[in-house]
């Protein structure tokens, strides 16, 4: 017995019968073992359609003979020697016939396992949901979505809620909190796994099933859009959605929610590059939170309150690491690997700018962390981090494939703020190969980029390396042009791990009589390593 994917039903059916000379017995056998899957159980087989044990196994054991099923190992379990077998015989069927077969073979797994173990409770939500018993099927969907969601298997709880959600609409009674509990579950599952499109419908259906009922959950709703919105970069939005959620938090007296609505304000003021700001919301969303202890929003706030401090200045960034510390200590409590790979990377990040070793290897923990979570966003992110620390130590190859490697993963996931930095990297990456029109097409691809999406700290930051590498190539008007682009948009205060570098270049660029520094590897290498610079998520 194996589960089996749903597959789409075609509006057309073959015009020929699958398997064509058998007998009707051995059509009527392969089309209930193509129903319970690529594998079946024979003594499951055998329940469902209600036969005696020895012919069926006469008859299987032909169809064993006909190439068309094959023995396991055991004597117990058969499966289909060709899937397209399979499938074709499952296509070959009426929707009726099918929703009979689906049931039938759901009321023995009933039977047979009153204490269904993992992989059967799976089973029991597929074959009761195709056999249309919405009744049951919402029962064993929903304790396979509770079970898989426990297990960290996003992607499976998130199925297993799409056919809760399907079940729910035809059940008697009224079921609108019901549905938009459901609908919230599966925007925190969508947006765990980055799908934000996928999220943002689901709290969307949720705060439409709520209506004006339930503040509190409407406010969370609003707050959790307001996070999407932010990850796709539309500050307007999520502006609007902090603030809406925050008003009906005060509403409601719930301190937990308003200190998180003081987060994601942070988090915004973060993404400009108001780096004070966004200590200062940190700082009132901990405040705000009082007594209340909840670990893990005191992990996601412990590690703003880290990026923050990490980015005001090298002085103080003791003190962010010792935040990214805390956050990883709370994390781990509480089993949050998404944001345990955003601590960890962050860290990776501040230990990085003087230890890229150590950097790189806290980049690791944040990869493992990002696996387990099943966030291909964390992974990538990672990647993408560990691309100057390897630049730092003269890896170029493996910079450069990790950063296509990244690449790929953001261009899935539509993941804008990403994409710039992959940009970004291969225009490094290029200038240390001595590429240097390469290395003018990339940062301006990802100047344009941080223009689109009003990201002025991380355009201040391409803007210097392009005026560095204009520098470089003896373009002096280009060079400076840039170089006060990037002053302008703030550097270096948006970047103080780049203000030393910064201020050389300015000095030599005020020298009209200067040339271009030294171009050998030692020189390229010790200016790269100076400039080496990691962004906190």
């Amino acid at each position: 017995m194996a589960g089996r994917p749903d597959r789409s039903r075609p509006d057309e059916r073959e015009s020929a019968a699958p398997n064509a000379g058998l007998t009707p017995e051995q059509h009527r056998i392969l089309a209930y073992a193509s129903a319970i899957g690529p594998e079946f159980e024979f003594p499951l087989l055998v329940a469902a359609m209600g036969v005696p044990e020895e012919p069926l196994s006469e008859q299987v054991e032909r169809l064993v003979h006909l190439g068309l099923l094959r023995e396991r190992p055991g004597g117990e379990k058969f499966a289909f020697v060709e899937e397209e077998v399979r499938a074709r015989t499952y296509r070959s069927l009426t929707e009726s016939r099918l929703r009979v077969l689906h049931r039938k073979i759901a009321e023995v797994l009933e039977q047979m396992y009153p204490d269904p173990p993992p992989t059967v409770l799976e089973e029991l939500g597929r074959h009761f949901f195709l056999g249309k018993v919405p009744e049951k099927s919402y029962r064993y969907n929903r304790r396979a979505a509770e079970q898989a969601r426990a297990s960290g298997e996003p992607e499976a709880a998130a199925h297993h809620f799409e056919r809760v959600l399907v079940d729910l609409s035809t059940l008697p009674g009224d079921r609108r909190r019901e549905r938009a509990e459901v609908a919230e579950a599966l925007g925190d599952l969508y947006y765990s796994m980055g799908k934000f499109t996928e999220a943002d419908r689901s709290y969307g259906e949720a705060l439409e099933r709520l209506g004006t009922d339930e503040p509190r959950i409407r406010a969370y709703l609003l707050l959790a859009r307001a996070e999407i919105a932010r990850e796709n970069l539309d500050e307007a939005g999520a502006q609007r959605g902090a603030l809406a959620a925050q008003e009906l938090f005060e509403k409601v007296r719930d301190r937990l929610g308003v200190a998180q609505t003081f987060r994601v304000l942070g988090r915004l003021d973060f993404q400009r590059g108001a780096y004070r700001d966004a200590l200062d919301e940190n700082m009132r969303a901990l405040e705000e939170l009082g007594s209340v202890r909840d670990l893990r929003f005191l992990g996601r706030l412990s590690i703003d309150i880290g990026n923050a401090f990490a980015l005001l200045g090298p002085e103080v960034r003791p003190v962010a690491i010792e935040w990214y510390e805390r956050a990883v200590e709370r994390l781990r409590e509480v089993g949050d690997w998404v944001e345990l790979a955003r601590a960890y990377h962050n860290m990776a990040v501040a230990l990085g700018e003087t230890r890229p070793q150590d950097g790189l290897d806290f980049l690791e923990r944040a990869r493992d962390a990002g696996e387990r979570a099943h966030d291909p966003r964390s992974v990538a992110r990672a990647l993408l981090s560990g691309v100057e620390m390897r630049l730092a130590l003269g890896d170029i190859e493996e910079a450069e494939r990790d950063n296509e490697q990244a690449g790929r993963l953001m261009e899935r996931l539509s993941d804008a703020l990403g994409n710039e930095t992959v940009a970004l990297n291969r225009g490094q990456i290029a200038e240390r190969q001595g590429q240097w029109d390469d290395a003018s097409v990339a940062y301006g691809q990802a100047i344009e980029a941080c223009q689109k999406y009003n990201l002025p700290a991380n355009e201040s930051e391409a803007e210097f390396y392009l005026a560095r590498l204009r520098f470089k190539t003896r373009d002096l008007d280009g060079a400076r042009q840039a170089f006060r682009r990037a002053a302008f948009l703030g550097l270096p205060q948006a970047r103080p791990q780049l203000a030393a570098a910064f201020e050389d270049l300015g000095r030599q660029l005020d020298e009209p009589t200067t040339g271009p520094p030294a171009t050998s590897a030692e020189d390229e290498g010790a200016a790269a390593d100076a400039t080496s610079d990691g962004r906190p998520l």
